[in-house]
């Protein structure tokens, strides 16, 4: 793997399951989560659920453009933005945590199969280059975490 790849997969799985700067990783929050919290809307506002599955979204959004071969257009991603998730179905926090895991393995095998080269390459249907992608969804992750972690907080 290139250098600057290699950096941006340490990152990816420092703060997923490791032990990053900025706090706890996703996977320490997100394993304490229990049942009674996930559904609440504080203030009307998105609820810890609505949070992991626009996570997951704009993770499958970075790997759908990442890869060389043709993927869901921009459109699909900005319309499963905040999804309208039945807040009564138990199983999705489980689904969404899985799928979150599997992603997580998909989006650091992707960046293996890359060069450091490639980061210029100019995101499809997007201003900005690859660099900007994976820094992005890097960016995004630590920041719906906070929120997450925030209601965890004040609802537990």
């Amino acid at each position: 793997m290139n250098p600057e790849l290699k950096m941006y997969a340490a990152q990816l799985e420092e703060n997923f399951s490791g032990e990053p700067w900025f706090g706890r990783s996703i996977q320490s929050i997100l394993d304490e989560i229990n049942d009674d919290i996930i559904r609440q809307k504080p203030n009307g506002k998105h609820s810890i659920l609505e949070l992991l599955y626009h996570m997951i979204n704009w993770r499958l959004f970075t790997i759908s453009r990442l890869r060389k071969s043709p993927s869901p257009g921009k459109i699909t991603f900005e319309e499963n933005d905040w999804q309208v998730l039945d807040h009564e179905d138990g199983s999705l926090w489980r689904k969404g945590i899985e799928q979150l895991k599997d992603i997580q393995q998909q989006l650091l095998h992707l960046l293996k199969t890359l060069n450091d080269d490639e980061l210029l390459n100019t995101v499809p249907e997007k201003s900005y280059d690859n660099r900007t992608l994976i820094n992005g969804i890097i960016q995004h992750d630590i920041y719906h975490l906070g929120q997450i972690a925030y209601i965890k907080k004040m609802l537990s």
